[in-house]
This record gives C-alpha cells, sequence and structure tokens, in this order.
C-alpha cells in the first residue's frame, strides 16, 4: 500500500481509518478464496461449497451482480474444469498447507535511528539477542515480512505458489503485473523458507468473472530466481527505510496517479478535501478505526478491490 500512496498508508496501516462499506468485489473475491482454499484442502465440493456460504458477507451490496449464487457457480465450474491436478498440495493430506499464514525474520535491519549509520545485518553487534548499531551501541530494528499464501503445491520436485486471483479485467497483458511483484516475490521467498525446498514462482490461477458472460479460467507460472530474492530483498528494506523516514518527518506524500488509476481510491473523497480539520471530520463520520492485521484478508491489494 506505501508502494502506491504514502498518504494512502498513512490513514490505513498507521491511523487504522478503514471504510465503513466493504466493497462488492472483496467480498465476493474473499468468498471465494474461502471456497477454493477448502476445495484443495479437503477435495469435497460440497465442504468448498458450504464454505462460500459461510464466508458470505453480511453487507453485500443486494444491487450488485456479484451474488452469493454467482460465486457458488463459479465454484462449481472451477471444480469442473480443475477436477484433477497435475501438482500435490505439500504436506497432504494431513497438514496441508493451504491458506498459510506466517512472520519471517528478512535477516535485515534498519539504518540507527541514532547516529543514521548504514550498514548489513552482518556488521551488527548482537547482546542477548538484541542487534545494536557498531558505532553507537543504539538498538537496531529488524525488518520481518509477514502475510498469508492461498496454496503451497510441488510439480517434479519444485515448489511453487498457488496463488487465487479474481478480476473482471483479465487481458492480454493481465499476466504482465505479476512480474516484476512485491507480494509474489514475497510468496516465494517466505515458500522456500517454510518449506525448505527450492521454489521455481508461483503459479497465477486467475478467474475471470464478468456481469455478462461466460466465466474464464487461465494460469500463468511467473518465476522467480534467486537473483530475482535477492532484488527483492534489497527493494524491500529500502521502502521500509522510506517507511520509517516518513514517520520520522511525519510527512505522508501523495502519489496522485493511484488516485483514480482503478477507480477512486477509498480515500478520494477525504483528499479531495482542503483543510485538516475537513478531512478529520470526514474520516469520523464515514469511516471506522480497524488495525489492519496481515493475517487476515479484510484489504484489498488494488485499488479496485480485485
Amino acid at each position: 500500500m506505501w508502494q502506491a500512496c504514502p498518504a494512502k498508508y498513512f490513514l490505513r496501516i498507521h491511523e487504522h481509518w478503514a471504510t465503513r462499506r466493504k466493497s462488492a468485489a472483496l467480498g465476493f473475491g474473499g468468498a471465494l478464496h474461502e471456497g477454493l482454499a477448502e476445495w484443495y484442502r479437503t477435495g469435497s465440493q460440497a465442504k468448498a461449497v458450504e464454505a462460500i456460504v459461510d464466508a458470505w458477507p453480511a453487507a453485500m451490496p443486494v444491487d450488485d451482480w456479484r451474488t452469493k449464487e454467482k460465486a457458488i457457480t463459479v465454484m462449481a465450474q472451477y471444480m469442473k474444469q480443475h477436477p484433477q491436478e497435475t501438482f500435490q498440495i505439500v504436506g497432504a493430506p494431513h497438514a496441508p498447507m493451504v491458506e498459510v499464514t506466517y512472520t519471517l525474520d528478512t535477516g535485515l535491519c534498519l539504518d540507527c535511528d541514532q547516529c543514521g549509520w548504514h550498514f548489513t545485518r552482518d556488521q551488527a553487534v548482537l547482546v542477548d539477542e538484541v542487534l545494536h548499531c557498531p558505532v553507537c551501541g543504539a538498538i537496531l530494528e529488524v525488518i520481518e515480512y509477514g502475510g498469508i499464501f492461498d496454496t503451497l503445491v510441488e510439480f517434479s520436485g519444485v515448489v511453487y505458489v498457488l496463488e487465487h486471483k479474481t478480476t473482471s479485467r483479465m487481458g492480454s497483458y493481465y499476466f504482465d503485473q505479476f512480474k516484476p511483484n512485491n507480494q509474489v516475490a514475497g510468496y516465494c521467498w517466505a515458500a522456500g523458507k517454510l518449506s525448505g525446498k527450492r521454489v521455481g514462482g508461483a503459479i497465477i490461477n486467475a478467474i475471470g468473472i464478468y456481469r455478462v458472460g461466460a466465466t474464464r479460467f487461465d494460469r500463468q507460472i511467473t518465476t522467480r530466481s534467486d537473483s530475482d530474492i535477492e532484488r527483492w530483498l534489497t527493494n524491500l528494506r529500502a521502502t521500509c527505510q522510506m517507511i520509517r523516514d516518513c514517520e520520522r518527518r511525519g510527512y505522508w506524500p501523495q502519489f496522485t496517479q493511484s488516485c483514480t488509476m482503478y477507480g477512486k481510491c477509498e480515500y478520494h473523497d477525504v483528499h479531495v478535501l482542503s483543510t485538516d480539520i475537513e478531512q478529520e471530520k470526514f474520516l469520523e463520520q464515514q469511516y471506522v478505526r480497524q488495525e489492519w492485521s496481515y493475517e487476515t484478508r479484510d484489504e484489498p491489494l488494488g485499488e479496485n478491490g480485485e
């Protein structure tokens, strides 16, 4: 979210302002995700449908075309499209790695807040399992990376992340967005740490869902090499450092190209107001304080909620 817009990051992640009404696309996609998870966890069509029903949001817009019945229909079409897979679920049948939540140490740390010294983590001083700056002795902040991925699968001895994506924009360039991609690279890095096996990349399992017309199913593999992961870790540290710099300055710039890139950002109506007082009053009236958690699927990854 910070990479999309620091001002949006500030309101949602830092200040915990969430929209009172979740989008129909988010609710639909979340329920379908639950159905897919149960399908790969148990192989039971009945349990997959039951999971969708149980996960269906109570506050879905009644006039939207993304209905519970359509979600169940899409799930049935998916199971017919993929009745058997060529890959195996890692850990199946007793402990299938489906909907895996993780928090892992990246081996990285931020610059020293006291003296600003920049160094690699292996140059830091470890005292009683706490990292200290080698120059001034201040405690350093380590960088952990957490998330939740859909499923880990194995094919011919190589592990892949099976990542489900629901979309209404499955055009000819749809899969180009996944390399480079922060989320996918992070999943691949985490999958290697958790499985202890070589990770080839991610299988993007795209499901095209439309108001009219047939549902589309397509998959592509996006690879990640060791060099790709090293570059991702370098970028990750740089991003965390920029977030820390914004915290220190108390200023979060707007990246205005994100305001209406995929429809209006959920904070667009806040940021068009001219004064801080107007913005604060609008937030209190139209939003609710709700701390964001990377261990749940309560937020969209993109501006359009897909």
